[in-house]
């Protein structure tokens, strides 16, 4: 156990700067586009992202060390799974920034409370778990090649601690966020980084 630990810290350490590639774009103009924030908020935030981020992480080593050595399968999740992710956070993040954005309009008044909720930041936190990168699916292979359940919980908690160190930053995302201009430019992210996420979602369905 202490081996699958130890392998798991090093494959997060090493990649994790590629993970945080992908989380980057989603939990930074979430923080930063918030109208009021501290560091108090930045690290209920993260820790809300974190929380979502773990729990797919979790499930997803509990699945994989249960099946063992049926590699197949993990092809056939990405190339399902995959199109349905970026389809997913795409329009959620696009949804935020509009909202953020327009706060007087009708359905953004109606929708505001939900989309500003921290909770938001746990959803969005989940579904960055299951991001099935190069990292996340060499860690996949090993839980696999482990065997069984709690082994590859084991693997993929200390894989999710590993890669989260390069998060830290983020908690004094509040501090930045006091600036006007600092949220508008996150709120304008938000929307690109959405409209980004659907064009991957065409682009991923295509080319299955």
């Amino acid at each position: 156990m202490l081996h699958l630990a130890a392998k798991a810290l090093v494959l997060g350490l090493s990649t994790g700067l590629f993970c945080i590639g992908f989380c980057l774009p989603l939990l930074g103009p979430l923080m930063l586009g918030r109208e009021r924030s501290s560091l108090r908020d930045s690290a209920s935030g993260l820790l809300l992202f974190l929380a979502g981020r773990l729990l797919a992480y979790l499930l997803f080593g509990l699945l994989f060390g249960a099946l063992g050595g049926l590699l197949g399968r993990v092809l056939a999740v990405k190339t399902i799974l995959l199109p349905l992710l970026y389809a997913t956070l795409g329009p959620l993040m696009v949804l935020y920034g509009i909202v953020q954005s327009f706060p007087h309009w009708g359905f953004c008044r109606v929708l505001s409370p939900r989309i500003g909720s921290r909770w938001y930041l746990a959803l969005v936190g989940f579904l960055a778990g299951i991001n099935l990168c190069p990292p996340f699916l060499l860690a996949v292979t090993t839980v696999m090649d482990a065997g069984g359940a709690l082994r590859g919980a084991l693997f993929f908690f200390v894989f999710f601690v590993a890669t989260s160190v390069y998060l830290v930053p983020l908690l004094f995302a509040g501090l930045a966020a006091r600036f006007s201009a600092v949220r508008f430019a996150a709120r304008v992210l938000s929307i690109a980084s959405g409209a980004y996420f659907v064009f991957l979602a065409l682009k991923t369905a295509i080319g299955r």
